[in-house]
Formats: structure tokens, C-alpha cells, sequence
């Protein structure tokens, strides 16, 4: 069996996670995400922007990342359908994953660009998830990739970065996503 490539790891956990968008209930947009700070809806509008300067990076558009801007849509599974089809689409483009594009850190390949989308669509999807108290299944393959991206990019201390907290236990007989949870430092 072929191992799926990134496009198709993508597609995967953007179908994954828009079907858990418009799984929440309106209401439960304002409840507290395991984003400190962050409500339900703030991540999702956070997710669905993210995707939208992933798209305008890939497509060529000059992003000031200062401030990207973010249109904040009352309907975040909305929005986020329309950025990851258009993300998918900037990916999906031949030579993508190999050239060099101006990001946030400085030059970027595409390859990384998609990195970074399927992780945070992973983890920013669970925590939409487990903040709206709706069950969130994602592909086994797609939390692989993210766990071996993430053991890559931040070793033994994903918080050195800022962007996660310290690492916490996982139980023993905790499953590849709780354990990647875990390493970023989410309790499942």
C-alpha cells in the first residue's frame, strides 16, 4: 500500500475538520476552546485564516504578515470550506511543495507551507472539537504525518517555540493522537 501523499493528507483533514465545524451548534461558538483565551469560534475563525494566507502566500499575493487582515465570518464552516478548497487548490498546483514563497518566519517551501496547514487543521480541529464537546475522528495517516512533522520541527520542547504549552503525560495505552496531543502539551 502507497503511502498518501500530502494533497491527499490534506484533503483528508480539511474534510475531517469542516465536517467538524458544521457539526457545532451556534451556540456553543463562545464556549472556552483548549486555547487559552480563545473561545470555540475564535480558533475557528483563527483556522479559517490561517488557510486564507496560506492560499494568498501560494497564489502569490504580497501578505503583509503584521497584519494579514481576517474577515472574522459569522460562519466559520463556511468560511473554512471556502479557504481550504482554495488552499488545496494553491497546493495541488505542479512544483508547489518545491518553491520558495515569503512567509511569516521568513522563506518558506511549499512543502513546509503544507506542513504547517495539516497541523494546524489536526490540532486546531481537535480543539474546536473538544471545546464544543463534538467527537473529532481524523484519518490515522493524517496524525502520523502530523506527529512525525512535530517530533521534527520541535524535537523534545514543542513549547520553545511559543506555540504550545510544555508537554504533558500521556496514559500508557494512549492512542497516536492523544499522544501527539500530549507532546504539545493538550490534555485529552
Amino acid at each position: 500500500m502507497t503511502a498518501p501523499t500530502m494533497t491527499e493528507l490534506l484533503e483528508r483533514a480539511y474534510l475531517t475538520t469542516g465536517a467538524t465545524l458544521r457539526a457545532i451548534d451556534a451556540h456553543r461558538l463562545a464556549a472556552p476552546s483548549p486555547c487559552t483565551g480563545w473561545t470555540v469560534g475564535e480558533v475557528a475563525g483563527h483556522l479559517a485564516d490561517a488557510h486564507d494566507i496560506f492560499a494568498r502566500v501560494l497564489e502569490g499575493d504580497d501578505v503583509d504578515f503584521a497584519d494579514p487582515g481576517g474577515a472574522h465570518d459569522a460562519d466559520p464552516a463556511v468560511a473554512y470550506g471556502e479557504r481550504t478548497e482554495r488552499c488545496l487548490a494553491a497546493l495541488a498546483a505542479p512544483g508547489v511543495l518545491e518553491r520558495v514563497f515569503p512567509f511569516a518566519f521568513g522563506p518558506a517551501p511549499g512543502a513546509l507551507i503544507a506542513q504547517i496547514s495539516l497541523s494546524e487543521t489536526l490540532i486546531h480541529g481537535w480543539d474546536v472539537a473538544r471545546g464544543a464537546g463534538v467527537g473529532y475522528e481524523p484519518d490515522p495517516a493524517v496524525v502520523e504525518a502530523v506527529a512525525d512533522f512535530q517530533s521534527q520541527s520541535s524535537g523534545d520542547d514543542p513549547a520553545r517555540e511559543g506555540m504550545f504549552a510544555p508537554p504533558v503525560p500521556a496514559p500508557d495505552d494512549a492512542s497516536p493522537l492523544v499522544r501527539l496531543l500530549a507532546h504539545l502539551g493538550r490534555r485529552a
